[in-house]
């Protein structure tokens, strides 16, 4: 009876340290996928980011007036109302 307690302890040892390799090695692969995965998430939204930043920097150049939402024609005072002719059979 107590040779067959060691030989159950013995492979209830064995079949610990195979399942904890089994899980090591499960868990690296699936550390190594996510790991990756991340990486490349990381890079695209930096990449995003950056041309974000580059559209944003040519808008700006490319916009003579300087800043939206400025009037480029506020300190102009002409009335195009002054000189109409109403009625053109009028002298």
């Amino acid at each position: 009876m107590e040779e067959s307690n060691s030989k159950m302890a013995v492979v209830a040892i064995a079949l610990l340290i195979v399942g904890g390799v089994a899980g090591y090695y499960t868990g690296y692969s699936y550390g190594q996928k996510s790991a990756v995965k991340f990486a490349e998430e990381e890079t695209k939204r930096k990449a995003e980011e950056a041309a974000t930043a580059a559209e944003k920097v040519a808008a700006q150049a490319a916009n003579p007036f300087g800043e939206t939402g400025q009037n480029p024609l506020k300190d102009v005072q002409v009335n195009p109302f002054d000189k109409v002719k109403i009625n053109p059979f009028a002298k």
